[in-house]
């Protein structure tokens, strides 16, 4: 390993890439909840009318919506973070705070679809049911927000995703030779 591959922190809210082709900016935290167990009964308990997302699936417009992680597992994203203990709950579900358990990147730009394939190895147009996409060897959650992507990014791995995909950008705005 180089030591230019080493970022010493997380980036913070607010943050930004840039190039002409692409950019990625990291978004203000907002309300996340770890779900598991009965899928449908949690979303119909803690937010009614929330559509589960799989890969690639759009971001509704008033940014309520699970996106599924596997079988039995969804995060669900809401604007603001939700007053919800955690624990078991008698419909068959466990909930778990997650607000600072996740950073939420946006890659848009006429170059975004091009630097997020190059991160994932996979064209993350959607197909699968689960919203898990593995993007700079950190499994992530991926969606699309009308102008591009939001990639849910583990706060432990965002300061490598981070790089990653700078180290993409750029490379994105070079002439071919």
């Amino acid at each position: 390993m180089d030591e230019r591959d080493w970022i010493s922190r997380t980036p913070a809210p607010g943050e930004r890439l840039a190039g002409p082709q692409a950019r990625a900016e990291l978004l203000a935290p907002a309300g996340a909840l770890l779900i598991s167990g009965d899928l449908d009964a949690a979303l119909a308990a803690v937010a009614p009318g929330a559509p589960m997302l799989g890969l690639g699936g759009a971001v509704p417009g008033d940014g309520t919506f699970a996106l599924r992680i596997g079988r039995d597992r969804a995060l669900l994203c809401t604007p603001a973070p939700l007053d919800a203990a955690p624990g078991w709950r008698e419909a068959g579900f466990a909930a778990t705070p997650a607000d600072d358990a996740w950073l939420v990147l946006r890659l848009h730009g006429a170059g975004a679809l091009g630097v997020l394939g190059a991160c994932t190895g996979a064209d993350p147009r959607g197909g699968s049911p689960s919203a898990a996409i593995g993007c700079a060897g950190t499994v992530c959650l991926l969606a699309a927000d009308g102008a591009g992507w939001r990639l849910w990014v583990p706060r432990a791995e965002a300061a490598a995703v981070w790089l990653r995909l700078g180290r993409l950008i750029d490379a994105a705005e070079r002439p071919a030779p």
